[in-house]
């Protein structure tokens, strides 16, 4: 999860400046025979899996062999993105210095990120620069994970459990069930990095225990309805005499019985 804006500091800038320029390492959890399991998976730099990635496609790689008409396809979208990232780093790297960039952006990134921090701690960065690069370069590492890991969106078909809408438009203007999941399950087999979340209210569910409380609000709104419906159906009926459980008896010698 994001710090909030006034908690920002050069430790959380440094932290997305290390995903994006070093192995780094991530921690999930997984339920095993009903037993909670942490494991640890090791990352290569998110810039280094990007530049591989359009290394790849274009038969580029150390021993990728192989005759030209057999490589993959160039993949565009991934070498523009690498580009638009570099030349991001660059305009960065030159608002603190004059100097060349160096030859990968890995490096160029990591200079500039002491020659920022130096000038933050004495004073001639202002907190709202720091807040703002901050969220500039963490929409960088967020566009490279989607790109090498693209999410699984998936639609509940039940209501949002909390405000009851069933459908609603996304933020892309798509009309579409209320309740969107957005996961990344199947690179670990977890629900870690799932999210859920209601287009018509902004209600979120994240992690593995918010994908447990989303399916025990359901359940619950779910089993109220079926509540309401029998209690409407019996004030339904209840204006007639079987409704209101009373049986008609026949008259005899001219009483009631």
């Amino acid at each position: 999860m994001s710090p909030h804006r006034s908690n920002i500091s050069l430790n959380d800038l440094l932290a997305v400046v290390d995903r994006l320029t070093t192995e780094h390492l991530s921690t999930f959890t997984v339920e095993i025979d009903n037993e909670t399991v942490t494991k640890t998976v090791r990352h290569e730099p998110l810039l280094q899996q990007l530049r591989n990635s359009v290394l790849s496609s274009i038969g580029a790689r150390p021993h990728s062999g192989g005759l030209a008409s057999e490589r993959s396809v160039i993949d565009s979208d991934a070498l523009e993105q690498y580009h638009n990232v570099q030349e991001s780093i660059i305009d960065l790297y030159k608002t603190v210095t004059d100097a060349l960039p160096f030859e990968t952006p890995e490096k160029t990134l990591r200079q500039w990120y002491i020659e920022f921090s130096n000038r933050a701690r004495s004073g001639k960065v202002s907190h709202d620069v720091v807040h703002k690069t901050y969220v500039k370069l963490s929409k960088i590492a967020k566009g490279i994970e989607n790109k090498l890991n693209p999410p699984t969106i998936l639609e509940i078909t039940s209501p949002c459990p909390r405000c009851g809408i069933a459908y609603g438009k996304d933020q892309y203007g798509v009309y579409r069930h209320a309740v969107i999941v957005e996961s990344r399950v199947s690179d670990s087999r977890s629900l870690e990095h799932t999210k859920a979340r209601c287009v018509a209210c902004n209600s979120v569910w994240v992690h593995a225990r918010g994908m447990r409380q989303l399916r025990w609000e359901i359940d619950e709104a779910e089993a109220n309805v079926s509540k309401q419906d029998t209690v409407e159906h019996l004030y339904d009926v209840s204006g007639t005499i079987e409704g209101a459980g009373v049986q008609p008896r026949p008259f005899s010698d001219g009483v009631t019985a």
